[in-house]
């Protein structure tokens, strides 16, 4: 889309106000919107001089952790990498595996905003497809084994032990 004033920009800002009902929208380039709004208008004065993006992160006061972060003043960094809370959320990257593990009360319920959930679901290497797949099939058959003695349906845990032995001795045949 282009500047709404110059038309030969593309527009990179975007500008909404309501004044007593009445909505206004513009779609500026930084340089026109530096001059309609950088003149007299109060908290947009210099706002488009410096780094656009840090400058209105910085006006609102808006950060993607910004409710972890409120968790996480003056606590310590991660003690593998060496990465604070505050560095990861002007990132948005964390240092290392540890910083889960360091900060994971404040980092928790912001992946799972945004993933839906906190456990890792990512690809798994070739030669180590059968090994994996045979653990978790493994974990799920015990949960279904404890599941059956808790009700006192031994005949079914007797099915999934033998389901999980066969697994197990294939496993350590194939050399997994």
């Amino acid at each position: 889309m282009l500047c709404e004033k110059c038309n030969k920009n593309i527009a990179n800002v975007y500008l909404k106000n309501t004044i007593n009902g009445n909505v206004t929208e513009n779609h500026l380039c930084s340089s026109c919107a530096a001059e309609l709004y950088g003149q007299n208008s109060g908290p947009l004065v210099n706002l488009f001089k410096s780094d656009f993006e840090s400058d209105i992160l910085n006006m609102f006061k808006f950060n993607k952790f910004t409710p972890a972060l409120s968790l996480l003043s003056g606590k310590n960094a991660c003690p593998v990498c060496g990465s604070s809370f505050p560095d990861i959320t002007k990132s948005g990257k964390v240092g290392c595996g540890e910083c889960y593990a360091a900060f994971k009360n404040a980092l928790e319920p912001n992946i799972l905003r945004i993933h839906g959930t906190a456990k890792h679901t990512g690809k798994i290497p070739k030669n180590m497809s059968l090994k994996i797949s045979a653990k978790k099939k493994i974990e799920e058959l015990n949960i279904k084994l404890k599941k059956m003695i808790d009700e006192q349906n031994f005949e079914q845990a007797a099915v999934i032990r033998d389901e999980i032995n066969k697994i197990n001795s294939e496993s350590q045949n194939q050399g997994v």
